[in-house]
């Protein structure tokens, strides 16, 4: 018997009848047994009792990451599934969505059932993308079907994009009958190339050209469009604009039906973070002026957001020790991502709820998961965690190989203490 009792935890959950109520929670074998506010001292219990306990915090459905750069095969130096999973477990997430653009990249069925055949062994559950176009090339489309009945969750040419509309369009349509999902990076490639940061005053600081927000929003808008013209399933992102946020929330509010994303960084971060010239705050897209992080704080608390993600990305030593301008885009991010949202939102009121629903309760819905609610008889993939819990994150809590991550040495806000997945409890 694989088993655990969460002991007078505080549930998270919109789907349960026990949201925002604190009970004891008993896990056996891969279900929820029990739920008690306590549980009684009956057999139950006494056969349980020579199981963990994780006493105290909050429980809510385990957490999805829907951003993820897969670097195995091909740079495995960066990053291995190993120790992909172990950053994930210690973010406190139980599946990771992953991106296509390994070497090389997962753009056929064959390559979705190995690395589906690979990841069985790991301790979460990983779910790959696969590439839109061949090879992530934006020429050709992929074999998207053979793909989707072969296990992939979504589809996307990973961060940069589809720079065709005609091809946009054309994936939109064809996948249309078995309903695939397309995920879109919104970003203009030919506003972007050669350039490091986002265009805003701290740029000129720096004496750096910059990459505009209409990069962004350009791309948003035209996307839309031909979502307005063949529906289909669309999500975008990350977005990071003021402008972006002002389509997305004017295209909701007249019913089109699409998703969208940020991720934790930008909550978090503006573009000042850059003026030091670490290479290890550069990150793609890049951090935007303090506008833009406040109005992307307010989209997710008001829904305009569906969900935020890591846009975990790590680099290694030879991407990140340049000078920052030819160093690599990206960070180690899966570990503090959480912590990164929590005191973004630190002092809002209801702030938890939607972070919990942005990165567990609305990637499931969008990509089809298995729902994980918190309810007797229900699947148990669960994160323990603590959303007041103020820590200072060293590099020896970071689990990737690479260990470029921005918020090392800062004190945060909110950290997960444990995550139950595949039938095993796993204490962070």
């Amino acid at each position: 018997m694989n088993s655990v009792l969460f002991q007078n935890v505080s549930i998270v959950d919109p789907g349960s009848p026990w949201n925002g109520m604190h009970a004891d929670v008993l896990v056996v074998d891969g279900e929820i047994a029990s739920i008690a506010a306590p549980l009684s001292i009956d057999s139950t219990l006494a056969a349980a009792s020579h199981i963990p306990t994780a006493i105290g915090g909050c429980l809510s459905p385990g957490w999805v990451d829907m951003r993820c750069q897969l670097s195995d095969p091909g740079y495995e130096q960066r990053e291995d599934l190993d120790s992909l999973a172990a950053a994930g477990l210690a973010g406190g997430f139980t599946t990771l969505v992953t991106q296509p653009n390994s070497l090389p990249v997962i753009d056929n069925a064959g390559q979705i059932r190995a690395l589906i055949q690979r990841a069985i062994t790991l301790p979460l559950c990983i779910c790959p993308m696969g590439a839109l176009s061949v090879g992530a090339a934006g020429k050709d489309l992929a074999e998207l079907y053979d793909m989707h009945i072969s296990g992939a969750i979504a589809f996307t040419d990973g961060r940069k994009g589809l720079e065709s509309a005609q091809l946009l369009l054309l994936a939109l349509q064809y996948m249309k009958p078995f309903a695939g999902l397309v995920v879109q990076s919104p970003l203009d490639q030919s506003l972007v190339e050669g350039e490091s940061v986002a265009e805003c005053v701290s740029s000129v600081r720096m004496g750096m050209k910059g990459i505009p927000a209409m990069a962004e929003s350009m791309r948003v808008e035209r996307d839309l469009r031909l979502l307005e013209h063949s529906p289909g399933k669309l999500h975008i992102g990350p977005i990071t604009t003021l402008e972006a946020i002002a389509l997305v929330r004017a295209a909701k509010a007249i019913g089109l039906q699409f998703t969208t994303e940020t991720s934790a960084l930008y909550l978090l971060l503006d573009a000042t973070e850059n003026e030091a010239f670490d290479p290890v705050t550069k990150v793609y897209p890049p951090l935007r002026e303090l506008a833009s992080v406040l109005a992307l704080r307010a989209a997710v608390l008001d829904g305009t957001i569906d969900v935020v993600s890591s846009s975990h990305h790590p680099q290694g030593r030879e991407e990140k020790t340049h000078d920052f301008y030819d160093a690599s885009f990206g960070a180690d991010v899966l570990e503090t991502a959480f912590a990164a949202m929590m005191t973004a939102f630190k002092g809002e009121p209801y702030a938890l709820e939607t972070v919990i629903a942005t990165i567990s309760v609305s990637p499931r819905k969008i990509l089809g998961l298995p729902s994980a609610s918190i309810q007797e008889g229900g699947m148990a993939e669960l994160t323990h965690f603590d959303p007041h819990l103020v820590w200072t994150p060293t590099v020896a809590d970071i689990r990737s190989k690479c260990k470029y991550n921005p918020l090392i040495a800062r004190e945060l806000q909110g950290r997960p203490l444990g995550t139950y997945v595949k039938g095993c409890f796993h204490r962070i």
